[in-house]
Parts: structure tokens; sequence; C-alpha cells
């Protein structure tokens, strides 16, 4: 697939030559304007000061409390995942986190088997929900989530005595990391177009590349833990990648308010998902097929 402008205007980005690995196929995303928006990644926010905790000394599931003492917006992306406290989670939608503001924070659970504190705030994973998993979260919430796990823990045949997500990735280690070896991040990349034996599973976009350079291997974990399951390498049929932009690249949708800074529209119909904008400026967008 050679490189191309999105077939629809109403889309920010270009898409660059597609790269396949062991089933999985990467088409790299190029934004057509440089960003206006300033912000950071959860992981150099957290080390530069950004908490993420229970809601309170009890702790609810699906709800966490972020903090954000610095001079700058801080994106959490949807699937990212956060270790600790009560139990892991992943969130539940892009937000972006204003700077020196306090919000609470959709989540779902990916450690069923825990609800006990190992410390008091979060620390970032170095992975996002598998595509598998954000589509589960999308269709059924909580229960759907959990459901998912256990369906996967059973057949890749990684336990945990805490049924957390993360023995998932820990038992594949070493076939995520071949990926990430054979699909490097491109100099410029915003986001990535993705492919599991020549079908679309989903898309990923990020307004800024510096931020997306933080996400990239995260997202890239995630996608490889699916494609484990089906590694044969079929080719992705253009006119897949132009109705499925088609079905996105469609803006008619309501805006909502977003929990932090911004506003969020839901797709809907055959594909899921939503995008995050700001004064105008689409920030982040997350699609999968549904």
């Amino acid at each position: 697939m050679k490189t191309h402008a999105a077939p629809t205007q109403t889309l920010p980005f270009e898409l660059g030559e597609a790269r396949s690995h062991a089933g999985l196929t990467i088409v790299p995303l190029f934004s057509l304007e440089e960003p206006r928006l300033e912000y950071v990644g959860l992981d150099e926010a957290v080390a530069r000061g950004l908490s993420v905790a229970e809601v309170d000394e009890h702790g609810v599931v699906e709800r966490l409390f972020v903090r954000n003492p610095l001079d700058a917006h801080v994106l959490l992306y949807e699937g990212e995942e956060l270790v600790g406290a009560k139990q892991n989670r992943i969130c539940a939608w892009t937000t972006l986190v204003a700077a020196g503001s306090k919000t609470t924070l959709d989540v779902h659970c990916v450690e069923h088997g825990r609800w006990s504190r190992r410390s008091h705030t979060f620390a970032a994973a170095p992975r996002i929900a598998y595509p598998a998993l954000r589509l589960a979260k999308a269709r059924g919430g909580q229960a759907a989530v959990w459901s998912d796990i256990e369906a996967k823990s059973a057949r890749m045949q990684a336990f945990s005595p805490t049924a957390a997500a993360e023995a998932i990735y820990v038992s594949r280690a070493g076939s995520l990391d071949e990926y990430t070896v054979a699909l490097p991040r491109l100099d410029g990349q915003t986001g990535a177009l993705v492919a599991i034996a020549g079908e679309i599973v989903c898309l990923d976009y990020l307004s800024r590349s510096d931020v997306f350079a933080g996400l990239y291997a995260k997202l890239l974990r995630g996608y490889a833990l699916d494609a484990l399951e089906r590694p044969v390498d079929k080719p992705l049929q253009a006119r897949a990648v132009e109705t499925f932009l088609g079905a996105i690249g469609d803006r008619s949708g309501p805006l909502f308010h977003s929990a932090g800074a911004g506003s969020t529209r839901r797709f809907s119909g055959w594909v899921t998902g939503h995008e995050l904008t700001f004064d105008g400026e689409v920030v982040a967008l997350s699609a999968l097929p549904a």
C-alpha cells in the first residue's frame, strides 16, 4: 500500500507505507498539520509529579482520582494500563487532564482477583490493552473486560493468582519483543492503522508525534498480543481501508463535554470508538470495527 492522503478531508492524517510481521500489519499515520495544543503523555507526567489514586480509602472499581500539578496538559489514552493501588485498571476513554487540575477518571479493572492496596498511587504500565479487549470494553463494559481476559488467559496458558491481564503480556514477553524490533516507529509518525491476518482491528491517532512516540511501544505490545493468536500473513485490501476511514470520517455525531478538558465525539454503527478535540483540533482518535 503506497502513501496517499486519507480519503476524506475531515480526517487529520495521511497514510504511509504498510509494514507487516507475523500476521500484524501496521500502516503508519502522519498528521497533515502541525499540532497546536501542547500536552504530554502519562509516563512523562507521572515522572514529573502527576498522581493517579483511588477516589478514596474505600475505592471504586470503575473510577480513579487524578491530580495534575504540572503546568502542562496530560493525555491519558484509552486502554492505557495503570498498576498498583487496590487493583490494576485501564483507561475507559482518552482523557485530557488540564494543567493544574484535578479530575476523576473512568476506568475498568484488569485484575479481577485482587482488592487490596499495594501502593498509594498507580504507576504507568508498559502496555495498552490489546484490541480485542478494547472492543470488549466498548461493547460490554466491566463484565465483558473480565470475561475476555479470562478467556485469553486460558487460550494462552497465562494464569495469575489475581487474574491479572499483566500475566498474559509477561508470559509472551519474548514474542512481543520480536514485533517491537520488526515494526519500529517511524520519524514523525503520529498514529497507526492496524490489521491482523489482513483484517483491520483498530486505528490509533494522536496530534503530536512526540507524545505518540511514548505510546507506540505500549500500543504495539497490545497489537502483537492479538496477532500471536492469528500469525497469518494476508494482504490488507485498499478498499477495506477506504471503507473503514470513511466510517470514522463521518463527523455527524454530537460533541459531548469530556471528563477532562476538551470535547468528545463517539462513533456509532459498525465502527466503535471516539475522538477527543480541543479548540477545534483533533487531539486523539481511537476506532475499532464493531
